[in-house]
């Protein structure tokens, strides 16, 4: 599996730009969290530790990701980590309002967002109907 072939389809995805609105209320979020639990707690360590368990349920938010699609498996990196994995792993996939889901499933299941693969589309999702139509032609079941 290597890189040295030119991928069939490849973007970039970064909501923290892209999605201006979502941002600053996402930042504003943030903020209510840590005087709700300072006022709480009256306490910066656990502010603090709230916010990074926060931040870190969210960090594919704040960091571009990149998707590179070859013929045989997809790459997805970002900040120095890539994931590679063949198509031959995934029984299905299935799209949602910013991407797909290749799930490892027969079925979409609850446990995807664990055990598969989340694909985020730019905001405006240009490569959408031509990914949909490659990942037929790889996955099985289009759901």
């Amino acid at each position: 599996m290597s890189n040295k072939k030119e991928p069939k389809f490849k973007w970039k995805s970064f909501p923290l730009v892209e999605f201006p609105l979502q941002t600053l209320l996402l930042s504003l979020f943030f903020i209510l969290v840590a005087y709700f639990v300072y006022t709480v707690t009256t306490s910066p360590f656990w502010v603090i530790l709230a916010l990074i368990f926060l931040f870190g349920s969210l960090f594919p938010y704040f960091i571009p990701t990149e998707y590179r699609f070859y013929d045989d498996y997809i790459v997805s990196s970002y900040i120095g980590f890539e994931n590679k994995n063949k198509y031959s792993k995934y029984k299905c996939f299935y799209a949602d309002k910013k991407g797909i889901m290749l799930s490892t499933f027969e079925k979409p299941r609850g446990l995807d967002r664990f055990r598969g693969q989340s694909i985020r589309f730019t905001k405006e999702q240009k490569e959408r109907e031509k990914i949909m139509e490659f990942l037929e032609t790889k996955i099985e079941k289009r759901y």
